[in-house]
């Protein structure tokens, strides 16, 4: 379940603000629009000011999106469905893959590119219908209930990330974090504006307020079992990062969803590990610059996107 904090390589478009340990300053990117060379026809639907490149160019933003999993796999009426329609449970690594690519392909590709991979996604939940065996009701999987949770859990763990690990940000940052991310919350098809919070105390109070209809189904008990079971063979150094990294990105999940994982007695281990991890995350920006994590991500999203746009 522990990602890998270096990132891939790669070319991209634009200027970008990237905070490199909160400190934020502004990188030049051959191939922008002015003159770009990169292939690229704009800079999608959040480009180099937004906050939105700032933290998803950030190695924290890795540790984000593993506990949103997590979050996400609380639902217990969405697992249901991908139990019955999919492999979810037994193919955690191809699904992170691809919602990364996914992620990748929204934030930072161009707005075809973007607009591709999110009718690819709704077209995907149209078609993820399960029917209840015992009781004959039909869940599906683009509910938007279900939907918006899965939505603003990733913005939750992105920012519970950045708080923990850096970069930081001010409340003012935070909130236009989330109200930048109501456009991932279109792509991907949700239409319901209530069920969006557009702010970070409101997000915050809708995480909290979702807890009574949260449940630890068996298929969400498979996908967690390292994290409350890790497996301790191997190199007593990697073993050592790999349970401090899990247990970081543990101390990122809110109270009770500990509770339901079976993890809430733990909480001076995860502190501890969340400093270490803090530590490992702070040496991944010493050796990746911003231009090239922003230049890696962007070429890559131009070369294999989550959905190719057809040439017309």
């Amino acid at each position: 379940m522990t990602q890998h904090l270096d990132t891939p390589s790669a070319e991209a478009p634009v200027g970008c603000p990237v905070a490199h340990g909160g400190a934020q300053r502004s990188v030049h990117i051959p191939g922008s629009s002015d003159g770009r060379t990169d292939g690229r026809t704009d800079d999608g639907y959040f480009g180099p000011d937004s906050i939105s490149w700032r933290l998803f160019s950030d190695p924290s933003s890795k540790l984000g999106g593993v506990a949103a999993i997590l979050l996400q796999s609380l639902n217990p009426m969405m697992m249901r469905v991908f139990a019955g329609t999919s492999g979810y449970a037994t193919d955690v690594e191809g699904r992170g893959e691809r919602t990364g690519r996914y992620v990748d392909t929204t934030i930072f590709g161009d707005r075809a590119h973007a607009d591709a991979a999110g009718e690819a996604v709704q077209r995907l939940h149209a078609h993820s219908v399960w029917t209840d065996p015992r009781t004959g009701e039909e869940l599906r999987a683009d509910t938007e209930e279900w939907l918006a949770w899965t939505h603003n859990a990733i913005v939750y763990g992105v920012l519970r990330a950045a708080d923990a690990f850096g970069p930081l940000l001010t409340v003012a940052e935070q909130d236009r974090f989330v109200t930048e991310q109501l456009e991932a919350a279109r792509i991907v098809g949700i239409t319901d504006a209530s069920l969006l919070p557009t702010s970070r105390a409101a997000l915050d109070a809708y995480i909290d307020e979702n807890k009574d209809w949260m449940a630890l189904t068996l298929p969400a008990a498979e996908l967690s079992r390292s994290l409350r079971k890790p497996s301790l063979a191997g190199n007593p150094v990697k073993v050592w990062a790999t349970l401090n990294i899990q247990d970081g990105i543990l101390s990122l999940l809110p109270d009770w969803a500990l509770l339901l994982f079976g993890i809430d007695g733990r909480p001076m281990n995860l502190r501890a590990a969340a400093r270490t991890t803090r530590r490992f995350i702070q040496s991944a920006r010493s050796r990746t610059s911003a231009e090239e994590m922003v230049t890696e991500i962007t070429e890559r999203v131009q070369t294999h996107p989550y959905r190719r746009v057809r040439s017309r």
